[in-house]
């Protein structure tokens, strides 16, 4: 079911049907629009969506406006004849009876009473009006029907009076009748209800494409950017557009379409062009233009669905951005706020802490303290005596004071200086030295504390040392102890295997008793080997050798095994020599590390580089390979004693291989390095080239 639902194909019939319910609408009501406009063109007929025939324009307005036709034929020179076409043409066809004094226009004879008997009827009389019509009001009867008499108004100024003649307006027996009988009423009935089925057809018709349309592209709202094999947003190109263009699109595509359709309908009703051609084109002009606006909002649904809307939105962007650093500066406000009040009380606390708790500061605020009233003493007594002429002994006092100052303030200086270089000895390592003979007060307190830090560190490092020694020589008497059952058991291991022992399982025990033997003894062999080059007890037999022979003859050692691997082996060695000054065994020992390691850690079916080259003076090996593991070690550790790369230990292993050939060579005098970089793991050992003098 949900591959149904959501499959590509339901989709397009659902987006195909939303587009061609579009089309029938546009059609149906573009059709409407063509009979309304032509039944108007030719009876002047036009249903205008009244509930009621007895409400509708058709029948009230043809009243009305033959009414102002025939009130005006009664005032000018127009026959009879032309009055019956301009009634025609306003769309009254019943019977009218009008007289005005001794004028009569009729199209046949009717009175009051006759014109009332009818279903439809206007009766206007002078003063009065009466009529069954619904949209007639009072001030739609001229004024001259509705008052009877004129009045004249005369003045007399010798007797200052006014004077007033009323003369009246209509004889007796003027009016206007008009009615429409239900024979002729039927006529007109039958046009307003034709144009009320055609309208009300083509509305439902419209309602329902529009609710099957909704329908339809609710499913593609719903469903839009869902695939059936996960339940992920997939986007699309158009996804792309940011939300203010795509919005900018949709809007331009919806005014430009509704002025086009707005601009057909005008041409074609005014300027001859065939309406059903104007409606296939405004037709298809709607479905493109309904399926680009579609489109559109899926595009801008299915951002909202991947949680990128804001992300496409320039406007959205910016607020949030507004919004994250209004509270930014709001945190930070209150942040500093509260910083400033801790600091006063802190600051509070420690200048009383600071000044009268701390002795040392204490002493040194009393001597400036006493130091400058001393001053302002003396300066003060010498203005004074200086009118006197006395005031040599205060100048000399001044002077004495003065230089007594400056020598307090050198010595002060020189204990500074002292402590300072100490500080320099302690960080090269001379630990021995003291500080003696240093001014009391705050730099003999000073001093006292680094001759206790030295004592200090001096003591840690010696720990240290003794440390590092006991276990150097724990680890080599118990490599040495374990050589002897170790020998022991690997021999008769071997003799087991060279026997046929029953049950036939151990044979199996016995080759697997001698593997671990031998796994075990090289173990002790290697925790021996680094004991010794670490605590400076193994000699180095340094020489002179040739780093590229060096690589060669390890890497013919291991031919069969890299042949094994199904490793491809990548070798860049110079033809001409690399001297290096070095001890061959112990290189010979670190080329076979890190040649096993290689076939061990490689993935295989990769490439493996192994180059020998010469850079700026220094002699270069590198080895690369890509690891069959996960590298999340830090590559500063993987050189220390039994740290490993293969954190899960899938494979055999000691995690003393890299820190053997670190010490080795570090023990010749050249270094080595090791670099990872995502899955490459790099091994780079380099030694000055023997023979060359540094620059």
């Amino acid at each position: 079911m949900k591959k149904v639902v959501r499959s590509p194909i339901l989709k397009g019939i659902a987006f195909a049907l939303c587009l061609a319910c579009v089309a029938v609408a546009t059609l149906t009501a573009g059709n409407a629009l063509q009979w309304f406009y032509d039944k108007n063109q030719n009876d002047n007929y036009f249903y205008a969506m009244e509930s009621s025939f007895e409400q509708s324009g058709m029948l009230n307005y043809g009243f009305l406006n033959a009414f102002y036709s025939i009130n005006r034929a009664m005032d000018d020179q127009t026959t009879q004849e032309q009055l019956n076409q301009y009634v025609k043409e306003n769309g009254f066809v019943g019977d009218y009876y009008a007289k005005v004094g001794d004028k009569v226009c009729k199209n046949t004879d009717l009175t009051v009473e006759e014109a009332m008997q009818s279903p439809y009827y206007l009766v206007v009389t002078p003063g009065d009006y009466q009529t069954n019509l619904m949209q007639v009001s009072g001030y739609d009867i001229p004024e001259i029907w509705l008052s009877q008499y004129e009045y004249n108004y005369y003045t007399d100024e010798e007797n200052l009076s006014v004077t007033a003649e009323r003369t009246p307006i209509h004889q007796d027996g003027d009016c206007i009748l008009m009615r429409l009988t239900q024979e002729q009423a039927n006529s007109l009935q039958a046009g307003w209800l034709e144009g009320q089925d055609v309208f009300n057809t083509a509305l439902m018709r419209v309602i329902v494409l529009f609710f099957v349309a909704l329908a339809a592209y609710l499913y593609l709202l719903y469903f839009t950017g869902r695939r059936a094999e996960d339940e992920q947003v997939h986007m699309v190109l158009i996804d792309r557009l940011y939300v203010e263009f795509n919005l900018a699109i949709i809007l331009g595509v919806a005014i430009g379409t509704a002025v086009l359709v707005v601009v057909g309908i005008d041409e074609a009703a005014y300027s001859g062009i065939s309406f059903s051609m104007m409606t296939y084109l405004l037709t298809a002009l709607l479905v493109c233009a309904f399926a680009v606006v579609m489109e559109l909002i899926l595009s801008l649904v299915r951002n909202l669905k991947n949680h990128t809307f804001v992300q496409r939105s320039f406007i959205l962007r910016a607020v949030r951005w507004c919004w994250r650093m209004a509270g930014r500066i709001v945190r930070w406000a209150i942040d500093l706020c509260k910083k400033f009040w801790h600091f006063i009380g802190r600051g509070r606390k420690g200048l009383w802490r600071k000044v009268f708790q701390d002795y040392k500061t204490r002493n040194v605020l009393l001597i400036l303290l006493v130091y400058s009233a001393v001053l302002a003493v003396l300066g003060m007594m010498f203005g004074v005596m200086i009118d006197y002429g006395t005031a040599l002994f205060m100048f000399l006092f001044g002077v004495l004071w003065f230089i007594l100052a400056v020598a307090f303030l050198v010595k002060r200086l020189d204990g500074f200086e002292r402590i300072v270089e100490a500080l320099k000895r302690l960080r090269t390592g001379e630990l021995t030295d003291k500080l003696t003979d240093m001014p009391t007060g705050v730099l003999s307190t000073m001093a006292e504390d680094i001759n206790s830090l030295g004592d200090g560190m001096q003591n840690a490092l010696q720990n240290a040392i003794r440390a590092e020694r006991m276990k150097s020589e724990l680890i080599t008497n118990v490599s040495h102890d374990l050589k002897t059952p170790l020998t022991s058991i690997l021999n008769y291991s071997d003799l087991l295997c060279q026997e046929h022992l029953t049950p036939e399982e151990a044979n199996d025990y016995a080759k697997i008793i001698h593997q671990k033997s031998m796994r075990l003894k090289n173990l002790t062999s290697d925790l021996f080997d680094i004991s010794k080059v670490q605590s400076g007890a193994e000699q180095m037999q340094c020489e002179r050798i040739d780093a590229c022979t060096l690589v060669r003859q390890a890497l013919g050692e291991q031919d069969k095994a890299i042949a094994e691997s199904r490793l491809t082996l990548k070798v860049n060695i110079p033809d001409h020599e690399v001297p290096i000054w070095a001890d061959g065994k112990k290189m010979s020992r670190v080329m076979e590390n890190l040649i096993g390691n290689c076939i061990k850690y490689a993935m295989s079916g990769t490439r493996v580089f192994v180059t020998v080259s010469e850079q700026e003076r220094e002699a270069v090996i590198e080895l690369k390979n890509i690891a069959n593991y996960e590298m999340d070690f830090d590559a500063s550790e993987i050189t220390e004693r039994f740290v490993r790369g293969d954190a899960a230990r899938t494979t055999e292993g000691s995690g003393l291989g890299l820190a053997i050939a670190k010490s080795y060579v570090e023990a010749c005098g050249g270094a080595l390095a090791v670099e990872v970089d995502g899955d490459l793991f790099k091994v780079r050992i380099t030694f000055p080239v023997y023979g060359i003098q540094p620059a």
